[in-house]
């Protein structure tokens, strides 16, 4: 996995991408508060089916890859979008 430094505030920026992308796939993300700490599985019930949707959302709409073996370590919102803001820095 890519463990280039992201800055702070290049997650906090990436966060609202992040929770429109995790709203789209889980109904019951919709109604829950999400923040860069806030538990993928445990709180919002995203299993890997959904964790694959959310990556491949993210690609295609901010124009960046994502390695799938990545996702395995995401375990917050702030984990994808750390990953995010590193792949789109990367890509610029």
């Amino acid at each position: 996995m890519n463990q280039s430094p992201v800055a702070p505030a290049d997650v906090t920026a990436a966060m609202p991408a992040v929770v429109d992308l995790i709203r789209s796939v889980s109904e019951q993300a919709r109604t829950r508060l999400i923040h860069a700490e806030t538990l993928l599985l445990e709180e919002l019930a995203l299993d890997s089916l959904d964790m694959v949707r959310v990556i491949m959302l993210m690609e295609d709409r901010h124009g960046v890859s994502i390695d799938l073996d990545e996702v395995a370590d995401m375990r917050t919102a702030g984990d994808v979008a750390r990953s995010l803001a590193r792949e789109s820095r990367a890509a610029a």
